[in-house]
């Protein structure tokens, strides 16, 4: 592979648009020192990124101060209460290396910066938009969701301080070292890392809260995903042993919320929901519209969690919630690893396929710094301090040991696993679409060598249509 080659699965698309010297080149009669450098630096972020900062360039006028042009680089992203709004989302998988790729993101992509929880500390993961706000932390929910403007109020930085900060940065550079938006190291991207968004229903509410249509293309979403049946395991193991030692009836009352309160074993599990994929498979069944019923059973958590007896969904005896109960136990996690509808599912609510990137968690832990340069290519901005990374370290690793995971995986029927195989091929094959078809982009899909991309992407169906040429033919 050469060096510095792409590794992105993207389409080489010539850009369009008047220069970055040009642009320049025309403000000078408008603008003075310190505002024509600024005017650079969105004009290449705009290069970098199409359609990131368009607004910055065209609404200046003569006289304005490089604070006021680096409140107008953060563009529609800020709200009517001055509160940044969310522009990267890492979106999943869950178990799929999330918590280490968050963490590698915020320290070597300068321009993103985290949200806070209650406290006012950095926080990874949100969970607003899978719970409505409700989330406050693994042992308390609100009852009531809560309005997404609000809640900024309560987890985002002020659009005042982030832009005085960037103004700062503007302001520091002069004729000769002229501002560059790609490479400033000014946090001005708030992250969502919440893998739980990697769901169904989940596009839809995210779309619902960046109602303009300029605030919706300035999205970018991250996906790292993973061998299906490695995932459905490792959160088996991850959720059964969650609460091990917290003690509490708060903790007891969570842990008979979980899924896996149900089953003694993932080979339990995995049989009990191989025999329900019929069901769950045919018309009207959970598959037609899993957001929907997910979001039912989720309201039940809500009401169960706060209802003063302390009763969880599993022992309230009402058929109807019962079976809700039962079938999102069975398959909530499998709704997770269907990776090409959950993905068509945000196409469906309005994003394009070219806003996602979705690398595979072996490509990371292998090529960490080159992971990371992919996703700041994906977001517009440059990476840092790339050449310090050592080998990825899954954050998770080792939680539970060999032994106790072996007692909790159980003995797994082939005939078991291979229903589930051919359960969630077509996902993956439709995966592989969406990056022919669609324009999805798939980090270590081309520019590395065959074997390379063979051994990322071990868990894609083996056959003739591997690359996009023979699928288009097929």
């Amino acid at each position: 592979m050469e060096e510095g080659a792409p590794l992105l699965g993207e389409r080489r698309v010539k850009p369009k648009g008047t220069s970055v010297t040009r642009v320049a080149a025309l403000a000078v009669s408008a603008l003075g020192t310190a505002a024509l450098i600024a005017v650079v630096g969105v004009s290449v972020m705009s290069a970098r990124n199409p359609g990131a900062a368009r607004e910055a360039v065209s609404e200046l006028g003569a006289g304005s101060g490089v604070t006021e042009i680096a409140r107008r680089a953060l563009g529609p992203m800020c709200t009517e209460d001055d509160r940044l709004m969310p522009t990267v989302f890492l979106i999943g998988v869950e178990k799929c290396g999330t918590t280490s790729l968050y963490d590698d993101m915020i320290s070597h992509i300068p321009a993103l910066r985290p949200m806070h929880d209650d406290e006012g500390a950095p926080a990874k993961e949100m969970r607003y938009f899978d719970t409505g706000g409700r989330f406050v932390n693994m042992l308390k929910w609100n009852k009531d969701p809560t309005p997404f403007r609000e809640w900024l109020t309560r987890h985002a930085d002020t659009c005042a301080a982030v832009a005085s900060s960037l103004a700062n940065e503007m302001s520091a550079h002069g004729p000769e070292d002229p501002f560059d938006m790609a490479a400033s190291r000014t946090q001005r991207l708030h992250v969502d890392g919440t893998p739980a968004y990697f769901n169904a229903g989940v596009g839809a509410k995210i779309a619902e809260a960046y109602p303009r249509p300029e605030q919706r293309r300035r999205l970018r979403f991250v996906a790292t995903v993973c061998d299906p049946e490695t995932r459905l395991k490792s959160a088996f193991t991850f959720f059964k042993t969650l609460y091990n030692g917290w003690g509490g009836e708060q903790a007891e009352l969570w842990e008979k919320n979980l899924y896996t309160h149900y089953f003694a074993t993932y080979a339990d599990w995995l049989a009990q929901t191989v025999a329900a994929l019929p069901q769950a498979s045919a018309p009207g069944g959970l598959f037609d519209n899993p957001g929907a019923q997910m979001a039912e059973t989720l309201d039940d958590d809500a009401e169960d969690v706060d209802d003063a007896n302390g009763e969880s969904v599993g022992d309230l005896g009402r058929k109807e919630r019962a079976e809700r109960r039962r079938m999102k136990n069975l398959f909530n996690e499998v709704v997770k690893t269907r990776y090409e509808s959950v993905l068509r599912e945000y196409l469906d609510a309005g994003f394009s396929a070219d806003q996602f990137l979705v690398l595979p968690n072996s490509y990371y832990f292998e090529r960490p710094a080159d992971a990371l340069r992919d996703i700041a290519s994906h977001v517009g901005v440059d990476a840092r301090d790339l050449d310090a990374i050592g080998d990825a370290a899954h954050a998770n690793a080792g939680r539970v040991e060999a032994e106790q995971r072996a007692r909790l995986v159980g003995h797994v029927r082939e005939r078991d696993r291979e229903a589930l195989r051919e359960h969630l091929r077509p996902q993956l094959e439709g995966l592989r679409k969406l990056h022919c078809e669609e324009g999805l982009k798939m980090a270590a899909w081309h520019g590395v060598r065959e074997e390379e991309r063979d051994r990322y992407w071990s868990f894609m169906p083996k056959g003739p249509a591997g690359d996009c040429e023979t699928a288009r033919a097929s």
